[in-house]
């Protein structure tokens, strides 16, 4: 049986065209613990999609990737995913996305760490360390940004291109830069 769904799956990907993008909403939609309007693009793969829910309006753009097997992936109504998205809850914890969120390309959300405290076992047998992934409505994440297990990210927040988010950022902030700090605040006056 996972022989045949593997095959299904992998058809159901790279189906050309709107008729191409019904396909796959009637396909993914029927498979997700709850969906509300999907619009999936091409070359997209789902992992344990029962333990996904998306609400609303959810688009997801070419070649990303969702995996849930270990965990669990929400999402809020209007928010979009843009090319090569990796959002990765694959060895336990959670995704929690807001609403109105645009997620740039290439963006990484990885719910686990390795742990690598024992400097005499091999890093792979040491296991990982899990932590929840929380981003509040309205945050825009920057293309090619990553963000790790064990952040809150606040309502309206901006995470800029490439920044590395290893600590809780508050709302309406501004972070950029590896690891991410906070530049500045919505609204609030300067010059970079």
């Amino acid at each position: 049986m996972n022989e045949i769904s593997a095959w299904l799956d992998a058809l159901v990907r790279v189906f050309p065209g709107r008729v191409g993008g019904k396909v796959r909403r009637a396909y993914w939609g029927n498979r997700f613990f709850s969906c509300g309007d999907l619009r999936i693009g091409c070359d997209c793969t789902f992992v344990k999609p029962n333990a996904m829910r998306f609400a609303g309006l959810t688009m997801i753009s070419d070649g990303c990737y969702f995996n849930a097997d270990g965990g669990s992936i929400t999402v809020g109504n209007w928010t979009a995913f843009n090319i090569g998205g990796h959002i990765n809850a694959s060895c336990g914890g959670n995704i929690v996305i807001g609403a109105h969120c645009p997620i740039g390309p290439g963006v990484v959300m990885r719910t686990a760490n390795h742990c690598f405290e024992k400097k005499n076992v091999h890093i792979q047998e040491q296991g990982h360390q899990i932590g929840d992934i929380v981003i509040e409505d309205d945050c825009w994440i920057g293309a090619n940004a990553i963000i790790l297990g064990g952040v809150h990210i606040g309502k309206g927040a901006i995470i800029g291109a490439g920044a590395v988010v290893t600590k809780d950022i508050p709302s309406m902030a501004i972070a950029v830069g590896v690891p991410a700090k906070v530049l500045k605040y919505r609204g609030a006056q300067s010059t970079f």
